[in-house]
């Protein structure tokens, strides 16, 4: 379903690289393989994440070789619970609230990620100049793309989005307040060196912000790619992203994703 992708550490250092002030604090829903998380932890923050699955914690140690120096850590906290109910019944505040979907994008019950709803929970739980990274994994010129990209684009009044590394998927940001516009050697220079060391674990060159700009380079607008179908866009009542059979057959075989 995955693989160590430095996307997944781009989910969590693009937000916090772009907060104005010195992050305190992040919330990553879905734990996945723990990347995510364990970016979070890099910058020696407050971090918590949450998982649905118990089982999907379990597998960290797998997949990373340091896990128990983040798993016993005073400042990680790794809950079980549905993200979007976790978000309803506590009354924490973060800098960073980074959301990676559970795969594949037509998932049942993922659209509860994708929706204005959730975005409308999400932003009560967002510290004054908080930002929200949303991931998706597929291209904004498709229909479910479009409409991944409208619910965020409705929901928060600042909104930069950028294609990833790797040649696939979309890092969306949304904030209430303007996101800075700064070039890549300033979000470096925001980074603890420890959160650089993680960005660049996997990565094909040393030089951080030679790996910031290759996202950087490749912002778009968003009204780019909103179609004029006000409808395409994902919530709680109509899950645009999911039930992709009936979409296929009833499109002419287009499957919309």
């Amino acid at each position: 379903m995955t693989i160590l992708t430095p996307i997944t550490k781009f989910m969590v250092h693009l937000p916090l690289a772009f907060h104005k002030e010195p992050p305190k604090s992040a919330l990553v829903i879905c734990f996945g393989m723990g990347t995510s998380y364990r970016s979070a932890m890099s910058w020696g923050i407050d971090a918590t994440v949450v998982e649905l699955v118990p089982s999907v914690t379990k597998a960290f140690g797998f997949y990373h070789a340091d896990t128990a120096r983040f798993i016993n850590a005073t400042n990680g906290h790794i809950i079980i619970d549905d993200g979007r109910r976790f978000l309803k019944r506590t009354d924490k505040k973060f800098d960073v609230i980074v959301v990676d979907p559970p795969p594949p994008v037509q998932a049942a019950g993922s659209s509860l990620l994708f929706s204005k709803e959730f975005y409308d929970v999400a932003k009560q739980h967002l510290n004054p100049g908080g930002i929200l990274q949303m991931w998706y994994p597929g291209s904004p010129q498709a229909p479910t793309g479009q409409a991944a990209l409208r619910s965020m684009y409705e929901s928060f009044p600042n909104v930069r989005c950028f294609a990833s590394v790797e040649g696939w998927g979309m890092h969306m940001l949304g904030s209430m307040e303007p996101i800075e516009q700064v070039d890549a050697d300033h979000l470096a220079a925001r980074m603890p060196e420890s959160a650089r060391r993680d960005l660049l674990e996997w990565y094909d060159t040393t030089n951080t912000p030679v790996a910031l700009g290759h996202i950087l380079d490749h912002e778009f607008p968003a009204t780019d790619f909103l179609g004029p179908d006000p409808t395409i866009q994902v919530t709680d009542d109509e899950p645009f992203n999911e039930y992709y059979l009936l979409r296929r057959l009833l499109g002419g075989g287009k499957s919309g994703f």
